[in-house]
């Protein structure tokens, strides 16, 4: 893997974001944003707290709130915001359907279909959004939670894309590297050539602002280089040997970060995720939303996956000596970043995260 550039992009802590020019609280002097969050069945008892979480949290005026879902849970008369808008996911450009015909057409494992669709709703977002949607988009994965007051795009235009998780998972350093092998590092150089990471840091951090001239030529790109829809083009570059074959956020940040370097900035934000199986037990958002009510953290996440020891066996970002002993018992774990600091325990009730 080629290593990237001496001239690392500056972190930018959170606490900073006031002396960059990026707080301006909501006086109108940063550019409004668009926002949509993704929310599969098992997202829709936390999805409260990730929308309140967007509309507090938020310095760039929000326009809207697209809710990408096959429903949208009932909420009280007077606790409704205009702002908050319900689309079907089924009308979107490329259904999950569409998806796992096309996954089978290849020989491969349908059953990732719905990890796919979710990306790639994601990266075709600005499709399904209404006419005069503003040029940036917040996309947010339900399960997560803003707990402080963030910037995602700064005075001057630029979009504030966080650093998040390590490419390859090295415990209580903040000294990372690139791996030998990632997956989503191979498929996107795959899907578009000249494509490779700019430093060590992922993007995934269950967020990132598309900014539409970047994300409209990064489609383009893969476009003309494979002759078929997008959407295709990404599944046949994906590994068809892993759970997670291919990582939108890993494209897209170094993408951005690569090419058009003059209109994004990058920081670390400080957050917890709890991982874990999905089924009954176990952690819910409100829960660890709670927990880190008197903590100095800007973001919290609790998620459930399918297939979770699978997906963990098959992770290469995980070294394996780490992965073996995650796999073993695979227990809902808490994960912590801090500045780029990653540590890592098992989750146990009372979840304390002060």
């Amino acid at each position: 893997m080629q290593q990237p550039h001496d001239s690392a992009l500056p972190a930018l802590p959170a606490g900073e974001v006031g002396r960059e020019g990026l707080v301006s609280h909501r006086s109108g002097e940063l550019p409004p944003i668009g926002v949509v969050i993704l929310a599969a069945e098992k997202d829709m008892s936390g999805l409260d707290a990730c929308v309140r979480g967007v509309l507090a949290h938020s310095l760039n005026p929000v326009v809207l709130v697209q809710i990408v879902a096959q429903r949208l849970p009932p909420r009280p008369r007077d606790d409704v915001d205009a702002r908050v808008t319900w689309f079907d996911e089924r009308h979107c450009t490329t259904g999950s359907r569409n998806v796992r015909r096309y996954l089978q057409d290849l020989g491969r494992d349908p059953s990732t279909a719905s990890w796919y669709f979710q990306q790639l709703a994601k990266l075709q977002c600005f499709d399904v959004l209404p006419a005069g949607t503003p040029e940036h988009v917040l996309v947010v994965d339900a399960d997560f939670v803003f707990l402080r007051d963030m910037a995602f795009v700064d005075g001057r235009g630029r979009s504030v894309l966080p650093y998040g998780y390590p490419l390859s998972w090295r415990l209580n350093t903040r000294e990372h590297r690139l791996p030998e092998h990632h997956t989503a590092l191979e498929a996107a150089g795959r899907l578009i050539p000249g494509w490779l990471p700019v430093d060590a840091y992922s993007g995934m951090q269950h967020h990132i602002v598309f900014d539409r001239a970047i994300l409209g030529e990064l489609v383009q790109r893969a476009q003309d280089v494979h002759g078929m829809p997008f959407w295709q083009a990404f599944l046949r570059t994906a590994d068809p040997r892993k759970w997670t074959g291919a990582s939108e956020y890993v494209l897209y940040r170094h993408f951005a970060a690569r090419f058009f370097p003059e209109r994004v900035r990058h920081r670390h934000v400080d957050a917890v995720d709890v991982i874990q199986a999905e089924g009954p037990g176990g952690f819910v958002l409100p829960e660890v939303v709670a927990a880190a009510r008197d903590s100095g953290l800007h973001a919290v996440g609790c998620h459930r996956f399918l297939h979770y020891a699978e997906r963990l066996a098959t992770m290469d970002y995980i070294p394996v000596g780490l992965r073996r002993a995650v796999g073993a018992e695979p227990v809902p774990l808490r994960l912590r970043l801090d500045g780029g600091l990653l540590t890592m325990e098992r989750a146990v009730p009372p979840l304390t995260l002060v």
